[in-house]
């Protein structure tokens, strides 16, 4: 987070309280007035609530004005093992037998770990992936009960308060943290806060209702919902988008009005693809969606767990599962640790530990060695057990994906196929399930024709993006310039104009050199996506069979030469001139610019020939 800033913000509200309350003391007839709340909050934060990995996202107003980026999470989360390092935290909530809350998280695993390993846990609410078990009540509502792990119900508006008091107090805290001497609850009464809260797009109204009346129990009135679809696309429209699957020159662009883009939400309980499209108005609609519950990376992890149960057979998981949940919690995070790592295109075995108990259980009950049961099986040549170390071949460990990418391919076709998916041409992926490189080549492999796209940081999207949709909730469709572009070409030379230095001859004409000429200036407004003002270039030998156009950009708003130091050199542009060309016609080059990406268009139009390329929109670090 941008700590700086923030401490710069909190020293500003305490000098300013200094000087109220300073004021009120020389006026004793006067009153001490109460903090207001202006129309723009100062931090606006978002709380995810996932299937099985939750978190915050935060900003501050000011910074969102100068940085749609400027969006910050919580760095790390302590999972106990120093191999899983998440930027969310695992959605469990654990209740005293009074019902009040204990811990959340990794905390929460952690202690009711110990718990069971001291037979204590019986009396305790724990709940695991809470939001599915609540999803799978027909029509979910705020009188819905789920069950926790041990079958005792409880409202889930009261597993959702617990989860989302935490998650609010650890961001306040965090906020806190910063400077010296601050405590939460002064956050809390000198910044005004806007809540978001992010949702599953098929969610009903009355489902809804869960998170707001949840949010109310903690304080949060002004909380406002968007579906998770939505908020990820807002951060797609100003993020870098990683191209998994693109054509050479080929703009990428959300904000184009009249697209159509697939929104692949890859999460950890479930399979989102909605399809949006930005109208002329410039409205962000959703056109179709189609949710696909369990075909998330938990699909994978049941895969999983269900080798585990043909290897040491029903009985002995189950008494593993119920009587040991610290090692289970264990077995988990290993899985999870190799999920993440597991590159496809690699021969190596994956190679994990076991916990001993479950070996000592099996060995035990069965009156075999595990080793021996193994290698007797049908993964005998594809599964070694060493000790407590598994190995697998790396086709055992890609069989637990393939139910799940099966599932994932089927979703996302049928609604391709229907008629909101016509001419939709482009997917966009996100959710922590989309990090999977095992996932990525299957979307890639699945449809070639499409332009296949994913953020740097595509389990983060829908939080970050909620910040992004409370501090505007509008598509951004214009931005203005970072720098001024243009290319290098040879203009007519003036004399007492053009330095004589750049004087050369062409063909018996005197031309200047490394004249810039701007397309795109600084700090101009520009509709993102759409092409500026074009520059008209002639050929002036009749020979000539291709012309390269370099590209600059000028880090200030007015450059003359090319080699000012002003000026970078991003690439050039080749085209072809065809012999059958006009010679007369012109060759057009115009730019567009991206949030990230500069966009240049060269055409003949004395053939009609077109090429496009991208380039960086910034200049390069050293």
């Amino acid at each position: 987070m941008s700590s700086l800033r923030l401490r710069q913000e909190i020293k500003s509200r305490r000098s300013r309280n200094r000087r109220i309350e300073s004021r009120f003391r020389q006026d004793q007839n006067g009153s001490l007035p109460a903090f207001q709340e202006s129309a723009e909050p100062d931090i606006i934060a978002c709380i995810d609530i996932g299937t099985t990995f939750s978190g915050y996202a935060f900003a501050l107003s000011k910074d969102l004005q100068e940085d749609r980026l400027a969006v910050h999470v919580n760095k790390e989360w302590i999972s106990g093992n120093s191999k899983l390092i998440t930027l969310k935290v695992p959605s469990s909530v654990l209740l005293t037998p009074e019902k009040r809350f204990h811990s959340f998280g990794y905390e929460a695993e952690w202690k009711y770990g110990q718990l069971a390993a001291d037979k204590n846990h019986l009396g305790w609410y724990y709940f695991r992936k809470f939001k599915m078990t609540m999803m799978q009540n027909e029509n979910p509502n705020i009188g819905t009960s789920i069950m926790d792990d041990t079958g005792k119900p409880l409202r889930a508006v009261a597993v959702f308060c617990a989860a989302i008091k935490y998650l609010r107090n650890h961001l306040v805290d965090a906020l806190a943290s910063t400077m010296k001497g601050v405590e939460p609850n002064w956050i809390l009464e000198n910044f005004s806060f806007q809540w978001i809260f992010t949702h599953p797009v098929n969610w009903e109204d009355q489902t809804k209702q869960v998170i707001t009346m949840a949010a109310k129990q903690v304080g949060i009135n002004n909380a406002t919902l968007v579906p998770e679809a939505e908020a990820a696309s807002f951060y797609c429209q100003v993020s870098p988008l990683h191209r998994i699957n693109t054509r050479n020159g080929e703009m990428i662009c959300l904000q184009t009005l009249g697209m159509k883009y697939l929104m692949l939400d890859l999460g950890g309980g479930s399979t989102d693809s909605t399809i949006l499209q930005l109208t002329n108005d410039t409205k962000l609609i959703e056109l179709i969606n189609s949710t696909g519950n369990l075909n998330g990376g938990i699909k994978v992890d049941a895969a999983f767990i269900n080798f585990l149960m043909q290897i040491v057979n029903e009985e002995v998981m189950e008494k593993f599962a119920s009587s040991f949940k610290a090692d289970l919690s264990y077995l988990h995070k290993e899985f999870e640790i190799k999920k993440r790592t597991f590159d496809p295109k690699s021969s190596d075995p994956i190679v994990f530990k076991l916990p001993t108990v479950l070996r000592r259980i099996f060995e035990v009950n069965m009156k075999q060695a595990l080793q021996l049961k193994i290698e007797q099986s049908e993964y005998g040549y594809l599964v070694k057990l060493n000790g407590d170390t598994l190995s697998m071949d790396p086709d055992v460990f890609r069989g637990f994906y393939a139910a799940a990418l099966e599932n994932i391919s089927s979703s996302l076709l049928k609604v391709l196929y229907a008629k909101e998916g016509k001419d939709c041409k482009t997917i966009v992926m996100v959710g922590g399930f989309a990090l999977s490189p095992l996932v990525q080549n299957t979307i890639r492999t699945k449809f070639p024709d499409m332009t296949i796209l994913m953020p740097p940081d595509p389990d983060l999207a829908v939080m970050k993006g909620g910040v992004l949709y409370g501090f505007d909730n509008r598509p951004v469709i214009y931005m203005k310039a970072k720098y001024t572009y243009g290319i290098g070409m040879a203009m007519p030379f003036k004399n007492g104009v053009h330095p004589d230095e750049k004087k050369f001859e062409s063909n018996g004409v005197s031309l200047c050199s490394d004249v810039f000429k701007i397309n795109i200036t600084q700090n101009q407004d520009v509709q993102i996506g759409e092409f500026e003002s074009r520059t008209l270039l002639y050929i002036n030998r009749r020979e000539q069979r291709f012309l390269c156009i370099p590209v600059y950009l000028s880090t200030v708003r007015e450059a003359l030469f090319t080699t000012e130091g002003t000026c970078q050199y991003l690439g050039k542009m080749k085209i072809t001139l065809m012999s059958t060309r006009d010679e007369k016609a012109a060759i057009s080059v115009k730019m567009a610019l991206t949030f990230h990406e500069l966009v240049v268009e060269v055409t003949d139009e004395g053939s009609g020939r077109t090429i496009r390329d991208v380039f960086a929109d910034s200049p390069h670090i050293e």
